[in-house]
């Protein structure tokens, strides 16, 4: 009989914060097995392969989700869509990442805005640096440029970024999002692209990334209690040069108060595959739907559960 033991080391919330500034790395695996076909072969190559593509995706998702909700702060709000001409100081959405007074959003509609098809630009400004009540620090702009109103099929929702870091991240790319479906819609899809994606550590190092989504909105009463669910592929490269492909295989799903009340923002739910570019294959899942950042990872037919930890 073979006896094959698994240790997992999962690290405190203390050992987290200690160590978030000490960069992006998976959590230690270590498989103790007397049969050497058994092993599980997760190398450092595969694990910042993991690494670099949940984090790159995690922070163009986060930063889509804070221009969402900047774009949905009602007309009738101070500050809100005005349908005058001029830049005014915009109401910050109900949102942790926006509540610091270091945060300022204002508002510019374009000259061609009409009431009924309004055009303008946000402007989110975390300055020289901003703290959100998870640790995550963020500075720079981010520019939002929506067209038409957002549950009208058609409208778009363009992001873009002017200096922004998140955690010292530099962030590149434009993303645009522009609703397919009607305007009566309980669920609203949303085809979302984004082009010339990039991330850029403060060693200069990068990864890039390029996408071809759809997004179908859940809607909650409370927006705290969003999730949408996500379908597509993507390509790019990691911080070494590996390039890959990612295709979702079941739909992945996030949740807001999962991404608040777990510091990185990413899916609890869905699989997707890895294809490195020396066709090896890597299945992430996701889980599902507990609040938490595990993913069990198959390689060659085996898995374990793995911690992805990005600051």
């Amino acid at each position: 009989m073979i006896l094959s033991y698994v240790l997992k080391i999962k690290p405190t919330m203390k050992a987290i914060f200690r160590n978030k500034l000490a960069g992006l790395a998976l959590i230690l695996l270590t498989f103790l097995s007397s049969c050497q076909d058994d092993k599980f072969e997760l190398s450092d190559q595969d694990s910042q392969n993991i690494e670099n593509e949940a984090v790159t995706d995690g922070y163009f998702e986060d930063a889509e989700d804070m221009a969402t909700l900047a774009v949905a702060v009602e007309p009738s709000s101070e500050g809100g869509r005005i349908a005058t001409f001029g830049k005014v100081a915009g109401t910050k959405p109900v949102d942790l990442r926006f509540a610091a007074e270091c945060v300022t959003v204002t508002v510019e509609m374009a000259e061609d805005s009409q009431p009924g098809n309004p055009h303008g630009y946000i402007t989110i400004d975390f300055g020289d640096g901003c703290t959100d009540i998870k640790g995550n620090v963020r500075k720079g702009i981010i520019v939002v440029e929506f067209i038409g109103k957002r549950f009208l099929p058609g409208s778009k929702i363009i992001t873009t970024f002017d200096g922004y870091h998140i955690n010292g991240v530099r962030i590149e790319g434009t993303r645009t999002v522009t609703n397919i479906t009607g305007s009566t819609t309980e669920a609203p899809k949303f085809e979302i692209v984004l082009e010339d994606g990039r991330a850029t550590w403060p060693d200069e190092t990068f990864a890039t990334r390029e996408g071809s989504h759809t997004r179908e909105w859940i809607r909650a009463a409370n927006p705290l209690n969003d999730q949408w669910n996500v379908e597509g592929s993507a390509t790019g490269s990691n911080r070494n040069g590996t390039v890959y492909q990612v295709e979702i295989t079941k739909a992945l799903v996030y949740k807001r108060e999962c991404a608040i009340s777990n510091r990185v923002f990413m899916a609890v739910e869905g699989t997707k595959v890895l294809t490195i570019d020396n066709g090896a294959t890597i299945t992430i899942d996701y889980g599902s739907g507990t609040c938490d950042r595990i993913v069990t990872i198959t390689i060659n037919g085996q898995s374990r559960s793995v911690l992805v930890r990005g600051e």
